[in-house]
């Protein structure tokens, strides 16, 4: 993977560069969420299991 430049020095290159270059950045960024909402629901399930032990428990 090349970067969007073309100087072999850090002495040429002005402005930003992009980190998210390229054409798959979209299916990376959509993974992300995927992985966060995935995390988010099992995050919930589990502590309304370890609600219910512990509300059963007398806790």
């Amino acid at each position: 993977m090349e970067a969007p430049f073309t100087t072999h020095s850090w002495d040429g290159i002005t402005g930003a560069i992009y980190a998210g270059y390229g054409n798959s950045e979209f299916f990376w960024i959509a993974l992300c969420y995927l992985c966060v909402l995935v995390a988010v629901i099992l995050g919930w399930r589990h502590e309304k299991h370890a609600y219910e032990a512990a509300k059963k428990a007398g806790h």
